[in-house]
């Protein structure tokens, strides 16, 4: 970086000059040394001044970690070249999280062939947090002289959704796998749940004859179980500005994504093959599929995601369920903004598709950092009736709705959810 203080002090002094020739006073041309000299001195200093060769290398802890874990970054910066009187170095922080614990800049003189060593502590919030470059300014002994240039010095750290542990799923799709997975098939075939009982037939197992049936009726009655399948499922997440909602520093989108994650997490290790779909900005579409690498890449989805605005998907409408595989089960993560969305669990249960609809519930993150009010009261009154209207709509078409609080984690939910009205378990 070009010092500001040469150019300036030559335009005074020749300003000056110019002044004194136009005037013709002695004393004013005399005023113009001053100036001149120091802008001299500045010249002097700056060929003086040696240009830092450092070697610069930044190290993080790690390069994955969940959100709301410290990284700690260790940085080396080594002299390469000439003594330097004074060098300042500061780290370029990307994430707008403090520091925890240490500095990320140094001050002082660096010898040859002399090593400083830096650490610090940041605790990234969910994204990936790019460095490029280290700043450095060096000054002259005097301190008179001094320039800045960048070194670059590439890393990046992923912070992926923390996720949470949830409750066991009793998903019902409407068509499995020939493959043995968590899901209940409906249907009579290997599994360890009863399904139903029939007569014997040659070749059946001895061992699944019904002895008490067999006591009663004087005929060989064998137990059935139901098949446990493997089914297709895909996450759904509304990342659209306006299902969204943020006040006093908090909002609706992180813990969206923290579900997502959970989810996605939680079905795959049942053996389910999970496919995953970013809705607002573009399609942003993973197929189903299962193991540990495939939820890497469904976490690194989530990890760029960001709330946006746009026209072409202002609605539910512009999801292509096409892509979807046939009678699968899909859960779609939403705050349904706009009335016509709530139609969009219907249509898509009316195709064939198991649904179920995550409803974000807000009302309580806004009624907290609102001034509670007759008018407020009597919006989210009316927002609830006709939230409460929709949510019966799509429950007499099919459609399964949990009603989730962002305020609460998920599996707090999901727990409610398990017991009626009567406290017995219900399939979800």
């Amino acid at each position: 970086m070009t010092d500001p203080r040469y150019p300036i002090a030559v335009c005074i002094s020749v300003g000056i000059m110019i002044a004194a020739l136009v005037t013709r006073s002695a004393g004013l041309f005399m005023a113009a040394i001053p100036a001149l000299a120091y802008a001299a001195a500045l010249l002097i200093a700056r060929l003086q001044l040696p240009r830092p060769e450092l070697d610069i290398t930044r190290t993080p802890s790690s390069r994955r970690v969940s959100s709301g874990d410290d990284v700690r970054y260790a940085v080396t910066v080594k002299n390469c070249g000439e003594p330097l009187p004074l060098v300042g170095v500061l780290d370029v922080l990307t994430t707008d999280e403090p520091v925890q614990e240490g500095e990320p800049s140094f001050l002082g003189p660096i010898g040859r062939d002399e090593d400083v060593r830096l650490s610090y502590t940041v605790r990234p919030s969910r994204g990936i947090h790019f460095q490029d470059h280290v700043t450095v300014v060096s000054w002259t002994r005097c301190t008179l002289a001094f320039q800045e240039h960048e070194v670059v010095c590439s890393t990046y750290v992923s912070a992926i959704p923390e996720i949470e542990k949830l409750p066991p799923l009793v998903l019902a799709p409407r068509r499995t796998h020939a493959f043995a997975g968590p899901i209940m098939a409906r249907a009579a075939g290997p599994g360890v749940d009863f399904f139903g009982c029939r007569a014997y037939a040659p070749g059946d197992d001895v061992r699944r004859i019904n002895w008490r049936a067999l006591a009663r009726t004087d005929r060989l009655i064998v137990n059935e179980y139901e098949q446990e399948r493997m089914a297709d499922v895909t996450v759904i997440l509304d990342v659209r500005a306006q299902a969204h909602v943020e006040a006093g520093g908090r909002d609706t989108f992180e813990p969206a994504c923290r579900a997502a994650a959970s989810l996605a997490d939680h079905l795959i290790r049942q053996g389910n093959r999970v496919g995953f779909l970013l809705y607002g900005q573009s399609i942003d579409w993973i197929q189903p599929a299962g193991g540990r690498f495939h939820l890497e890449r469904i976490l690194g989805s989530i990890v760029r995601a960001k709330p946006v605005r746009s026209f072409a998907f202002e609605d539910l409408a512009g999801i292509p369920a096409s892509i979807f595989p046939s009678g699968s089960q899909l859960i779609l993560l939403s705050s349904l903004p706009r009335d016509e969305d709530y139609e969009v669990p219907i249509q898509l249960a009316a195709r064939g598709y198991s649904v179920l609809a995550v409803y974000m519930n807000s009302e309580r993150l806004q009624a907290s950092v609102e001034q509670a009010d007759d008018a407020l009261v009597l919006a989210l009154r009316i927002r609830s009736l006709r939230r409460d209207t929709a949510i019966r709509q799509m429950r007499r078409a099919g459609v399964y709705v949990l009603s989730w609080d962002t305020e609460e984690p998920l599996s707090v939910a999901l727990h409610r959810a398990r017991l009626d009205r009567g406290g017995k378990r219900r399939r979800s």
